[in-house]
């Protein structure tokens, strides 16, 4: 199987993050999307990335999709469970994938001041998004287990790009308890090996 993908996206990095987990032979080629470069669209019309070229030649596209795909197929669904069996952990799980989004469309902010048209309204939106998932993400108690999951990968993917690309945010201050676990899994290979600033 290959894999395009880009060291800073955190949604390319949750599907480093599963192949290293369940130690798949995948060969992960660094691409990036805005230079819409032909074997990207003629597998993903969006132009975006993740995106897994399967052994038969088939793609897969959206890091979500392409997690559950190697789950199931490879995993037995030990990494999200079988669906419907507990709906709030769907909707944290929910959460963390919303405030990865928030995450990066916030950078797409700050890259849009180049331009003169960055949107105060927005940066503010995102923001304010970002904080109040964090401090969501701490009351709730995500982060207390020691098993590795979909969930436990999402969350160290969003606090490491937090940490990349909105240092200024200073989300530690709102979870202590959030930190404590963060600083301690992080350190873990298959987060150690993919973080945003090492190149896939």
């Amino acid at each position: 199987m290959k894999l395009l993908c880009s060291a800073p996206s955190p949604y390319s990095r949750m599907v480093r993050i599963v192949v290293r987990y369940l130690e798949l032979d995948v060969e992960e080629l660094n691409t990036n999307p805005l230079e819409n470069g032909d074997t990207l669209l003629s597998a993903n019309p969006l132009g975006q990335i993740p995106c897994l070229f399967l052994n038969d030649g088939a793609a897969l596209y959206d890091s979500e999709v392409i997690c559950r795909y190697l789950d199931a197929t490879y995993a037995k669904s030990q990494l999200f469970g079988e669906p419907g069996l507990d709906w709030h952990v769907q909707c944290q799980f929910s959460l963390l994938k919303g405030l990865i989004d928030s995450a990066v469309k916030l950078r797409q902010e700050q890259m849009r001041e180049e331009e003169g048209v960055r949107s105060a309204f927005w940066t503010s939106r995102f923001e304010q998004a970002l904080l109040r998932g964090i401090r969501e993400l701490e009351r709730q108690g995500a982060g207390s287990s020691d098993r590795i999951n979909a969930h436990s990968m999402a969350l160290v993917c969003l606090l490491d790009y937090m940490d990349y690309r909105h240092p200024a945010l200073e989300w530690r201050n709102l979870a202590p308890a959030l930190t404590l676990w963060f600083d301690e899994v992080r350190e873990l290979p298959i987060f150690r090996e993919t973080r945003p600033d090492i190149a896939c």
